[in-house]
């Protein structure tokens, strides 16, 4: 599978899962260095009354790189003999894999931050962020050919803060990122090899949980607003 067929597997992922509408317009890169490309789009949440003035969205994006492209140009057999001699041509490889990174935000408006929360505050929006965020992404420790390898992890959530001439803090944003290996099929000349399933159910999957976990991100922020008048926040 090369670029633009994982490329065309992603759109169908994206637009399947019914999240095409908030989109942005996606950027395609090249680096002229390394020769890598890197896809990147952005998901808008907008925003929601039960948290204003948060606004939720989330960065994804993944590189291709030049040993990749290369390698995905033409069949496994003839990349091996290119790499590594004729003799090589029927090695066993392994099945590559893509990574996917996930970069989950929610900003307040220019000019607008807000009062740092009360440390019980924190407390309970991480206890919270975490519970609704482990079932949809999570770190993910896989075993291949005898060895252990992580193909999916999540950061801490972190917090963005804006010092005032007055020396207080305020809070401008919260962040928190994440990825996932997407595998990849290879191309052999061989019938007799057996073939990689198609990334999409996987694709389609990772960014149907991408999707939850934007909602799941979005309904924690509530921990994060300050009281009320009445000195009570209202829960989701």
């Amino acid at each position: 599978m090369n670029y633009e067929q994982f490329r065309t597997a992603w759109y169908k992922a994206l637009s399947e899962t019914g999240i095409w509408s908030c989109l942005a317009p996606p950027t395609e890169t090249v680096d002229l260095g390394s020769m890598s490309r890197t896809y990147q789009v952005y998901i808008h949440l907008g925003q929601s009354q039960e948290v204003e003035p948060f606004h939720v969205s989330a960065r994804l994006r993944w590189t291709w790189n030049a040993l990749q492209a290369a390698r995905t140009m033409t069949t496994e057999e003839d990349a091996l003999m290119q790499f590594l001699g004729d003799e090589n041509r029927h090695q066993d490889t392994e099945r590559p894999w893509l990574r996917v990174d996930v970069l989950l935000t929610a900003t307040l408006p220019w000019g607008s931050p807000l009062p740092l929360p009360e440390p019980h505050q924190w407390r309970d929006w991480l206890a919270d962020v975490t519970t609704r965020l482990d079932p949809v992404l999570s770190t993910n420790w896989e075993t291949r050919d005898e060895k252990m390898a992580i193909f999916a992890n999540r950061s801490e959530p972190e917090a963005e803060v804006q010092p005032a001439a007055d020396g207080q803090l305020y809070l401008t944003g919260v962040k928190m990122s994440a990825w996932e290996g997407i595998d990849l099929p290879r191309q052999w000349d061989d019938p007799r090899r057996e073939r990689d399933e198609d990334p999409y159910e996987q694709l389609a999957d990772f960014v149907e949980r991408v999707w939850e976990a934007m909602d799941e991100w979005n309904q924690s922020l509530v921990h994060l607003l300050p009281p009320s008048p009445s000195g009570k926040r209202s829960e989701l």
